[in-house]
């Protein structure tokens, strides 16, 4: 990719972080969420050798969903989500420790191209493709600190094809999270830079209509 990266990279980027944090969200509270916003997100996985940052999430359209949750966790705090600022800061820290931990990021790198192998080898329903993938999250994400712990209702988190759905959306989150890094992206660029993202998202979204 480019080693030069606007702002509508960046917000991008943070639009594929707040999708994730918002499925996690949905499907913890709920038990249900977007799935084509979910399946999306987890087709980013597998964008191993991007041309650009669009290339990763295919369109800003595959991450509307998590575009208009940042612009309304930034621009309206009456109704921000708590829930979904911690589960975004969370997947930026663990984004961020990948970028120092590169045993963890290779391991990692092999079990999806070798799921990916599989997959199209073999085909695998939705149900599967999402517990193999959990399954990657829980063997290499789930041991980094600071741990992810959801919240949400007992009924959704202790139902299997729920857990291994928000997993997935984990995951996906945090590949967008290490893409932010990548990129050049900083933690305080979110206060220091936060109208120029802010208006770069709506930018995105717009251009969507």
């Amino acid at each position: 990719m480019s080693k030069t990266y606007t702002d509508k990279d960046h917000a991008l980027i943070l639009g594929g972080v707040f999708q994730a944090a918002r499925i996690t969200f949905e499907l913890a509270r709920y038990g249900r969420t977007d799935e084509s916003a979910l399946e999306t997100s987890i087709d980013s996985l597998f964008q191993s050798r991007p041309e650009n940052v669009t290339a990763v999430f295919g369109s800003p359209r595959s991450v509307s969903l998590g575009l208009r949750h940042f612009i309304t966790q930034l621009e309206s705090p009456a109704d921000r989500n708590p829930e979904l600022t911690r589960y975004s800061i969370r997947l930026l820290q663990l984004g961020r420790k990948l970028i120092t931990d590169r045993n963890t990021l290779d391991a990692l790198g092999r079990d999806l191209e070798d799921f990916q192998s599989r997959m199209q080898a073999f085909g695998f329903e939705n149900s599967t493709r999402h517990t193999q993938l959990a399954g990657i999250y829980q063997n290499h994400i789930s041991k980094l600190s600071p741990r992810i712990m959801v919240q949400g209702e007992p009924e959704h988190l202790n139902t299997p094809d729920v857990a291994a759905r928000i997993r997935c959306a984990l995951l996906a989150g945090v590949r967008a999270a290490h893409l932010w890094y990548q990129c050049g992206g900083k933690r305080w660029h979110l206060l220091i830079r936060q109208k120029r993202l802010l208006a770069a998202a709506h930018e995105l979204l717009e251009e969507e209509t």
